[in-house]
C-alpha cells in the first residue's frame, strides 16, 4: 500500500508544473555459503558446520517538493532464508547487518514475520516533512541523519551505522523526531535534534530521549571542523571531527567521549577515537585507511555485533578499489585488531552489466584468529563466499 501511494503521488503531482516529484529505488538478491568458526562451535554453542544463506532486499523512495517544502518517504523490504534461523544462531545477524533499521523508533512503522527458516521485514525507515525558510530548515518525522566521514567506523554519529564492511549497501537508519538547522553563515551550520522518547510500560524495544547538537564550521576550502554534544540513550556525549583536504586526498580525525549512564545504572565511561585517510591515487585506483580505538564495554553481551559490525578494540582497516576495466572493479579490505591479532579480509569483484544493473562476487574471510581472552564475539565471525545481483531505478 505504501509503494502504491508513493507511485500515485509521483504521477499525480507531475501533472502540475509547480510540483517536483520523483520515485527511485533498488533491488538486490544475494546467496552465500558460510563455514562456521570451530571455536564458536566449542565455546559459544553455535554448533553448526556450514550452511547456505539467501537474501533479497530493496528500497522504494519517493519525494514531492513544492514551494520550499518537501515530503519524502522510503520503504525498506528484506527477506532472508537459512536453516540457521531454526535454532536462533547468531550468524544471520551478521549477514543482515544492520539489523535495526530505525535507530530511534517510537512509532513502530514496520511489519516483521518469522517462520522456522526465514525472516521477512517491511519497514518504513524514512517519512518526514521538511520546510526551508531563509536561513533555517525544519524537519519532522522519521529522518536520516547523515554526517561524519567514517565509512568503517564513524563514532560521532550514533544514528546511522556505517556499512563499509557489510554485504548490504543502499541502506540507512531512520530516527523519529525533530531537526532544526540554522545556516548561521556561509561557513557555519548548526543542527539541533530532538529524537524519540518511549519509556511507557509494555513498549517493546524501549528507547530514551536524545537531545543532540551537531555543528559544522568551514575554516577554509581545505579545513573543516565538526562538533557534537548532547544526551543520547542515558549517556552524555561529546565529540568532534577535523578534516583537512588536499588536491586528491583528505585526512580526518574523530573522537567521542561517553559518560556512564546518567541515571546511575551499572556502567562505565567509553572512549572512541579514529583517524582516516582517503586518496584517489590514480584514475583507476582509490585507497582508504581508517584506524581507531573503541573502548571495550565490559557490560555488553555478544549481541553487540548488532551495534558494530566487527568486535574489535584497537583496529586498522585498509580498503583498496581498482578499476580493471570501466565495467569491472575489484575491492580488497583488510581489518586487523591490533590488540588481539584478529584479522579479517573482504574481497569483492563487481561487474557493471549496464542499465543500472551490477553483479558481484564476494568473500568474507577471518584470516587470523584473535587472542581467545579478548572479545569472545570474534569467534562468531564466519567464512563466507557468495554472489549478488543488484539493480537501480
Amino acid at each position: 500500500m505504501i509503494a502504491i501511494f508513493l507511485l500515485f503521488l509521483s504521477f499525480s503531482f507531475k501533472t502540475f508544473a509547480k510540483f517536483d516529484a520523483d520515485i527511485s529505488g533498488n533491488l538486490e538478491g544475494q546467496g552465500r555459503h558460510s563455514w562456521n568458526n570451530e571455536d564458536a562451535k566449542k565455546d559459544l554453542m553455535q554448533d553448526w558446520d556450514d550452511e547456505d544463506f539467501y537474501l533479497i532486499y530493496g528500497n522504494l523512495d519517493g519525494k514531492v517538493e513544492i514551494n520550499g517544502s518537501r515530503l519524502e518517504a522510503n520503504v525498506f523490504a528484506r527477506h532472508s532464508k537459512s536453516d540457521l534461523y531454526e535454532n536462533d544462531y547468531i550468524a544471520p545477524q551478521i549477514f543482515t547487518f544492520p539489523n535495526k533499521l530505525v535507530a530511534r523508533d517510537v512509532f513502530k512503522l514496520q511489519h516483521k514475520k518469522e517462520v522456522q527458516d526465514s525472516r521477512t521485514e517491511l519497514i518504513l525507515n524514512k517519512l518526514y516533512y521538511e520546510w526551508d525558510y531563509e536561513e533555517h530548515r525544519f524537519m519532522v518525522g522519521r529522518i536520516y541523519i547523515n554526517y561524519g566521514l567514517g565509512e568503517i567506523f564513524n563514532p560521532i554519529n550514533p544514528f546511522n551505522q556505517p556499512t563499509g564492511l557489510t554485504a548490504i549497501s543502499q541502506v540507512a537508519q531512520g530516527n523519529d523526531g525533530f531537526n532544526f538547522t540554522f545556516f548561521v553563515s556561509d561557513k557555519y551550520t548548526v543542527d539541533f535534534f530532538l529524537l524519540g522518547d518511549k519509556s511507557v510500560n509494555g513498549y517493546e524495544g524501549q528507547i530514551d530521549r536524545t537531545l543532540w547538537v551537531h555543528g559544522e564550521y568551514q575554516f577554509s576550502d581545505k579545513l573543516q571542523f565538526d562538533y557534537v554534544i548532547g544526551e543520547d540513550q542515558k549517556r552524555d556525549k561529546l565529540g568532534a571531527q577535523v578534516r583537512y583536504s588536499f588536491t586528491e586526498a583528505m585526512v580526518f580525525m574523530q573522537t567521542l567521549f561517553q559518560t556512564d549512564y546518567v541515571n546511575n545504572e551499572e556502567s562505565h565511561p567509553l572512549w572512541d577515537m579514529m583517524i582516516g585517510y582517503d586518496q584517489q591515487i590514480m584514475n583507476k585506483w582509490h585507497i582508504r585507511a581508517e584506524g581507531g580505538y573503541q573502548k571495550l564495554n565490559r557490560y555488553a553481551n555478544l549481541n553487540t555485533l548488532s551495534e558494530r559490525f566487527l568486535p574489535t578494540e584497537y583496529f586498522i582497516a585498509i580498503a583498496n578499489q581498482y578499476e580493471i576495466h570501466p565495467l569491472v572493479k575489484i575491492t580488497g579490505t583488510f581489518v586487523n585488531d591490533v590488540k588481539s591479532g584478529f584479522t579479517y579480509f573482504i574481497a569483492r569483484n563487481t561487474f557493471d552489466l549496464g542499465h543500472g544493473t551490477e553483479a558481484e562476487i564476494f568473500g568474507y574471510i577471518p584470516v587470523a584468529k584473535g587472542d581467545k581472552f579478548s572479545y569472545p564475539a570474534q569467534k562468531l565471525v564466519t567464512t563466507d563466499i557468495g554472489m549478488a545481483l543488484r539493480t537501480f531505478f
